[in-house]
């Protein structure tokens, strides 16, 4: 590790004639630290001298006595308080910080802006190099004076070129006007957490860029833009978030691209990010609109994808809960029904291929069947006339979770038996891909519905590991699916004698990854690329949004997409909108359940028009 540079030691009080002289200054440049009473107006070491340049202290191990103003209380959600530099006594380097942590459980009487000393031990907290630098084993702690001096903040009013520029103001109070971007939310009610961006919606970089080095100096970008709003608390779950100026309701959803002003806290590093734990609830929250319609696609047929979130119908008579997935009983199990009914029912897609649905069979008691049968209630005689594909065989893999394809007998007609492979990956680690024929009119084409394995680590080995190219882990087995895939589809399985074939599906991979560019690469279109005018997404994890589902046509078939895109009604929600009734909270359902089409899922639904007739030229987005 390189070493720090020395930072001079700023004086805090000069000694008076009754102290004596100023205390011995050791090889560190530190006063020396003795074991007698505190004595307040003596030398001290100062903050910015303990918290140093660079990413860790140079006095790591040290004992020291620091003298300052608290500037925030944390005794109960963090441990230990906060001390601000003497205003007056900072020093004139801007690389340095005016704050630091002290770790102390004890409680703690005296009001913030209380000037205090402290003798305690320097420590850098959490896995290097993203730690804290603190002051822990607090070995005596006074108070110098009655009359406490209301802390000022620092304004931040922009982010730094890069992520380690936030090292500059760790342990300061900070406060920030905004607007800033609301960018993740999936830990608020976790761990009273939002994520937010200087720079609006960050994109995962390999949505945005292959991986190399321009997709790394988008994920520098990110970490240099983004700060987590904290509730300053370390529990789990909490029973109220205090800090929100509005109560999470789905008239108030905090939903990402929500604008966020007026923030107030302390700027830490913790878990390898930096946090404002904050002192007062956030100024206000201007939320982002909740799309209710589809987008406009044009075509004379819809077809959808859509990831279900582990859809278990228990036994398919109302018991058989918990399941390995999914509902843990079966009213929860008929709420989150109701939400997939009704995205399905305003999707009013003709084909919809489904990610994520039990792999219990065709029967009628199956998942896939009870799904079908709710949905066709829901849209009356009329309008309730979908069908499912029924392949040849029992269920499709080994998978607990397996895909699926519905459409409307009224509006397209399958041709020939179903057909999907088992070679390669489809035999343990991405799901079987499912094939259909369907004839509308004149046109005939082949839709593909698709889930390759996931990003997750567990048991990832060899080149399925991480990378760290952008990509996670099993990339190498989703890229083997691709090519499996593509290399299945060229035989023409169905024997169809043509070449017009839809992709569809959880691929998750995002939009730059080697699958879809494999894919590409054999001659697929992107469509949803081609006729998408702002960057697409379909999912938001850890505040990064991108697509994991695609939609993917054959140079033949993309003739015929009229347009194509998301419906973000799930992944720029918060999971408080699901259909759990989670045990912290049990009020949830009364104030935040809906049986409506918001957070139906994790993943957004993606949704195509064809036209039965191909257009001479494939239109692209306007710049």
């Amino acid at each position: 590790m390189k070493m720090k540079r020395f930072v001079p030691i700023v004086a805090v009080a000069v000694c008076v004639a009754t102290a004596g002289c100023a205390p011995e200054v050791g090889p560190n440049g530190v006063p020396v630290v003795g074991d007698g009473p505190l004595e307040c107006g003596r030398l001290a070491a100062g903050i910015a001298a303990v918290q140093g340049a660079q990413a860790m202290s140079p006095l790591v191990g040290e004992k020291v006595e620091v003298e300052a103003r608290i500037s925030a209380k944390f005794v109960d959600g963090l441990g230990g308080f906060y001390l601000a530099s003497e205003p007056g006594s900072e020093d004139a380097d801007p690389a340095t910080s005016e704050g630091i942590f002290v770790r102390h459980p004890d409680k703690l009487d005296w009001p913030v802006g209380s000037r205090v000393r402290v003798r305690a031990t320097v420590a850098e907290l959490g896995a290097a190099p993203d730690t804290q630098t603190a002051l822990i084993e607090v070995a005596q702690l006074v108070r110098c004076e009655d009359k406490p001096i209301d802390p000022v903040p620092r304004t931040i009013a922009a982010a730094g070129s890069a992520a380690t520029d936030w090292e500059r103001h760790e342990g300061e109070r900070i406060a920030i006007a905004g607007p800033v971007s609301l960018v993740g939310n999936e830990d608020l009610l976790r761990h009273g957490a939002l994520i937010v961006s200087f720079d609006g919606r960050d994109y995962a970089p390999t949505e945005r860029h292959i991986p190399g080095q321009a997709a790394r100096a988008l994920a520098e970008a990110n970490l240099a833009t983004r700060l987590v709003l904290d509730d300053a608390r370390l529990d789990e779950f909490p029973k109220k978030l205090w800090h929100l100026p509005d109560a999470l309701t789905p008239e108030t959803p905090y939903r990402v691209d929500s604008q966020v002003v007026g923030i107030e806290g302390v700027l830490e590093q913790r878990d390898g990010e930096y946090r404002v734990q904050l002192v007062a609830p956030i100024g206000k929250v201007t939320h982002a609109p909740r799309p209710a319609q589809p987008p406009d696609v044009d075509g004379d047929l819809r077809v959808a994808a859509f990831n279900v979130l582990n859809y278990f119908n228990g036994d398919g008579q109302g018991g058989g809960f918990p399941t390995e997935r999914g509902a843990q009983n079966a009213d929860a199990f008929k709420r989150q029904g109701a939400k997939i009914v009704a995205a399905l029912d305003v999707l009013d897609a003709d084909i919809v291929a489904l990610m994520e649905i039990e792999n219990d069979g065709y029967g009628e008691t199956s998942a896939l069947a009870e799904l079908v049968r709710n949905l066709n209630k829901a849209r009356g005689k009329e309008r309730g006339d979908y069908a499912f594909v029924r392949p040849p065989v029992e269920r499709i893999g080994e998978d607990p979770i397996a895909v699926g394809l519905i459409y409307r007998q009224s509006r397209v007609r399958p041709e020939g038996a179903a057909a999907f492979t088992t070679d390669g990956p489809f035999a343990r680690w991405s799901r079987p891909p499912l094939a259909q024929r369907f004839v509308a009119g004149e046109l005939d084409f082949v839709v593909v519905a698709n889930h390759f394995k996931s990003k997750g680590c567990q048991d990832a080995e060899g080149p399925d590991r991480d990378q760290e190219d952008g990509q996670g882990c099993y990339n190498a087995k989703r890229v083997e699916s691709a090519r499996v895939l593509a290399d299945w589809l060229a035989g023409d399985p169905l024997q169809t004698g043509h070449d017009r074939v839809l992709v569809v599906g959880d691929l998750n991979a995002y939009g730059n990854e080697d699958p879809l560019r494999l894919l590409v690469n054999r001659g697929f279109v992107d469509v949803v690329a081609a006729h998408t005018r702002e960057p697409a997404y379909s999912y938001v994890f850890r505040g990064h949004s991108g697509r994991l589902d695609h939609a993917l046509a054959s140079a033949s078939l993309a003739a015929h997409v009229g347009g194509a895109g998301e419906w973000h009604i799930n992944a720029d929600e918060s999971p408080g909108f699901e259909y759990d009734e989670p045990d912290y909270d049990r009020r949830a359902l009364k104030t935040r359940y809906r049986p409506d089409v918001f957070r139906s899922s994790d993943h957004d639904p993606m949704l195509l028009g064809l036209r039965l007739q191909p257009q001479a030229v494939a239109p692209t987005p306007a710049d």
